[in-house]
């Protein structure tokens, strides 16, 4: 199992790559070039993450002012 799992992992650096995970071509407005890699999907993950509870706690409809 140890030899298996040296042919899967290359390099430690491996997880630290950039790779492309959807690429688009328009040629509209000139050569433009949109593509989404594991960044930029780990980006918007966690931009839904803390959205998401920032929402959930603000419980500002909750709140009533007491006397």
């Amino acid at each position: 199992m140890g030899h298996n799992f040296l042919l899967i992992l290359k390099s430690p650096l491996e997880q630290f790559e950039v790779n492309s995970l959807i690429s688009f071509i328009a040629p509209l407005f000139g050569y433009i070039n949109i593509t989404l890699s594991n960044l930029g999907l780990y980006c918007i993950l966690m931009l839904f993450i803390i959205l998401s509870l920032h929402i959930i706690s603000n419980n500002e409809n909750k709140i009533l002012p007491s006397r």
